[in-house]
Order: C-alpha cells, then structure tokens, then sequence
C-alpha cells in the first residue's frame, strides 16, 4: 500500500500561483512564432483582478475565443477586431465593447476603460 502526503502549502505560495496563472500570454496567429518587432501585443487586465474597482477582460480576437488564463495576445500587424467586458466591481455591471484596431509591427497596447461609478461607458486600445 502508498501512502501520499499532501505538499504543505503556504497561503502566499498558491496566491502567487494564481496570479501568475492570469498572465499568460496567448498568440493568435498561425505558423512560426514572429519576432518581437514584427509583432503586436495588446494587454488587458490580470484574470484575478485582486480588488480592483474595473476589471477588462479581452474575450475574443478576430471571432476566436482567448483562453481564460491568457490577459495578452500577440498579433499580426494589420486590422483586428476585439470583444472585450468591462466590469464595474462596486455595481457588478458587465459591458461588452467591439473595438476595431490597426496595429503596428512591433507596437504595445493596452486596453483602457472610460467609467462611471457605475457603469462602462467605453473601452478603447492605446498605445503602452
């Protein structure tokens, strides 16, 4: 007969791993990996939002799903069209946003939300 012991975790040890899982970076292109200056990265927030009062969450590219641990995609140049939702913690309010972008060889970008309290009112990509 095994016997297995269970791994003594610390509280900060699987915080650390669950933030790590929401930074991943997925590429949303087919064949060879491109250089860094012949690609686009857009980033939106961390998976686990730790708090924060509005939290963005790229959902689609191009009509293709982003995986759910990824908060950066790397891009062709070219034109892309991204769903994104916006969330408001204080209200619990969901937008989802299109937002249409031309983006550059080698550029980085980020998305950025226009709030109220209490709602999304809209999201758009700008250069980082």
């Amino acid at each position: 007969m095994r016997v297995f012991q269970t791994a003594n975790l610390r509280p900060g040890t699987i915080l650390m791993a669950c933030l790590l899982a929401g930074c991943g970076t997925q590429r949303m292109y087919e064949g060879p990996p491109l250089a860094q200056d012949e690609r686009a990265i857009v980033r939106a927030d961390p998976v686990v939002s730790a708090g924060a009062p509005v939290q963005l969450r790229l959902r689609q590219v191009d009509g293709r799903d982003v995986g759910l641990s990824a908060s950066k995609v790397e891009l062709p140049p070219g034109k892309h069209v991204l769903l994104v939702d916006c969330r408001i913690a204080e209200s619990g309010s969901v937008g989802r946003f299109t937002v249409e972008a031309e983006l550059e060889a080698g550029g980085r970008y980020r998305l950025v939300a226009n709030t109220t309290a209490r709602k999304c009112e809209a999201v758009e990509l700008i250069g980082d």
